[in-house]
Formats: C-alpha cells, structure tokens, sequence
C-alpha cells in the first residue's frame, strides 16, 4: 500500500505524521508539501515585480520546506519500507489530487487544518476539496492517535458504504480491533409517515444488512457490535462518535459535488465539520476502495 501524506509546517501536519507512524502500516509513503504562491497575499506590483516578488517567497518556502521536512522523514523512515519527500508547487488541493492520481496512492492522509472557520465550510477548503474529490480514501487527522483502539464504521446500502467496509476488510492499513457498526433508520418526521409494519419491515431490513457486514468484518478479525439507529443520520453518527470513546469514524461519502453539495450537504461532509475524532472518509466511486 502507498500513502501520500500531504504536509505543510503546522502542528496539524505534525499530528498526521505521528498518528501514521503509530496507528498504520504500509510499504511506501511519499511526503507532500506544496507551494501554493497564489495562497499568499502579495502587493499590487508590475508584473516584472510580480515574478521577482514571487521568486524570492519560493525561496523562503523552499528554506522553510528544508527545515521540517527532514524531520518528518526522520520520524517515518525508521517504520515504513520507504519514505520520500516531494515538493511541487501549484494550488495545494490540485497538486495532491494530482499525485495522488497519478502515484496511485492508496491512501491520502492530510491534517484538519482550517476545518471549523466559516470560509472552509462555505466555500471549501484544501482538506473538504481533497475529500470529496480524491478517488482514493482520504484520512483526515484532528488530533494525534496513539493507538486506534475502536472504529466507528457508519455504513447504509450505497456504493460508498460498500467500498468503506471493503476498505477495512481487505486491506492491511491497521490491525484489526473493536469496530461499532452503525446503520441509520429514517427519523421523526419522515417515519412518522410510515406505516407501522413499514417501520418494522425497514428496522428487520437495515439488521439483517448490519449483520452481514459484522460477518464479513469478524471474518477478518474484527470484534463487531451492532446498532440500529432511528435518527438523523449525521446526528446519529456524531453521537455515537463521541458517547463510544472512538478513535476513528470510518464513512463512505456518495460524492456530491457542486451547487447540490452546497446546498444540500452531505452526511460525511457534517461528520467531518463536527465531530473531534479523525475520520477516514471513502469515497464511492472509487475503484481501489466507497454514506455521503
């Protein structure tokens, strides 16, 4: 498995490199950092002054880059086959998408760096626009891990639910531990609307789903618990997030993109903005991996 894990010179970027050494395994990890010129405000200049402006900041990132970046790779090289470092410049969401894709990385780990700010949710930072885009699943790190000890795997019969727990079943990322298995039954008002042996049906409907990804989950390894919850579903989620005492939320998200994200949201994208825990999200029309 290759990770690509995006860096920049924050203490979010130095939770991410710790909770990789502690938490995961894989057999190549490459270290991204980015220089986003366009990110930093420059005066209205000429445009020969512009590119001379713009030379001499490449130049302090680069010396800045040279200075934590060793340390990160220090801090990986001693627990992963192979650690590399790169940095390329353009716009920080594009470039990782980018090598991402064009690395074949199995996995995209970045920090949380700017997540509760208005701007992020309303306009989309660099970690919502590598989650929602990225064909491979993305682990977005709030707080470093010293261990993952239970998973909150959140799970309906999308595509992306699909990929989330094939993600867990077939690959080695981490070693197999307690994992709650949660599924989301429609809530007040809308099964208020339901017949009575309607609600039954969907309630019997949503168990005999969970059990058969609690089988196929145990069969790897996993010790599974199973819940049916009548709620809203992002609600639903955060609150078992934080009443467990998880260390990872694991969703699928359906990748909604555009106006209709904007409007409309999405249950991984709520998750994501809300809760304290890190959380992998998978993304559902990936082919390597896939609740949005």
């Amino acid at each position: 498995m290759k990770v690509l894990l995006a860096v920049d010179k924050s203490l979010h970027a130095a939770l991410a490199v710790q909770t990789l050494k502690q938490c995961y395994t894989a057999t190549e990890v490459e270290i991204l950092h980015v220089l986003d010129l366009e990110a930093i405000p420059h005066p209205h200049l000429s445009a020969a002054l512009i590119d001379w402006y713009h030379k001499k900041i490449r130049s302090l990132l680069e010396a800045e880059a040279n200075q934590f970046l060793p340390k990160f790779q220090a801090v990986l090289v001693p627990v992963f086959q192979n650690v590399c470092v790169s940095v390329r410049e353009g716009r920080t969401a594009d470039v990782i998408l980018k090598t991402a894709a064009s690395s074949g990385a199995s996995l995209i780990v970045i920090g949380s760096r700017g997540l509760s700010t208005i701007q992020s949710l309303l306009l989309g930072g660099v970690t919502y626009r590598v989650v929602h885009e990225a064909t491979c699943p993305v682990l977005v790190v709030r707080r470093e891990m010293t261990a993952i000890r239970k998973i909150l795997l959140a799970v309906d019969r999308s595509q992306g639910a699909e990929h989330a727990v094939r993600f867990l079943a077939e690959q080695s990322l981490f070693h197999p531990c307690p994992v709650v298995a949660v599924t989301v039954c429609p809530s007040p008002p809308f099964a208020e609307l339901l017949p009575e042996s309607v609600r039954r049906y969907g309630l019997a409907a949503a168990s005999e789903y969970l059990r058969e990804v609690g089988d196929r989950l145990s069969a790897r390894g996993y010790a599974v618990e199973l819940r049916v919850v009548e709620d809203d579903p992002a609600v639903a989620i955060l609150g078992q997030a934080n009443a467990e005492g998880i260390d990872l939320v694991v969703i699928g998200s359906r990748g909604l993109h555009g106006l209709r994200r904007l409007l409309l949201g999405s249950v991984s994208r709520k998750v994501l903005a809300y809760t304290t825990k890190s959380v992998l999200i998978v993304p559902g029309g990936s082919t390597q991996a896939g609740l949005g």
